[in-house]
């Protein structure tokens, strides 16, 4: 497989990003979760793709994404 520049480059323009401010941030997310969501519609087999997702993450970004998802948690229950 042909990798394009941004697959090269996608870990070190999220480190990049994760040094960013909260706005840029969120677009990262926003974006990454609206792609995904855009690109397998069938909510089976997107599961399926976070379950590749979450094998390949490494402890610090597994405990950073639960931390988002905690405040995720408490912003839906105060809405």
């Amino acid at each position: 497989m042909i990798k394009t520049s941004i697959e090269k480059l996608a870990n070190d323009i999220g480190f990049d990003i994760g040094n960013s401010d909260d706005v840029v941030q969120s677009d990262l997310l926003n974006g990454f979760c609206r792609g995904l969501f855009n690109s397998i519609p069938d909510r089976h087999k997107r599961e399926i793709q976070i379950c590749y997702i979450v094998d390949k993450l490494d402890n610090k970004s597994m405990g950073i994404l639960t931390e988002i998802f905690e405040f995720i948690k408490t912003k839906k229950t105060e809405s």
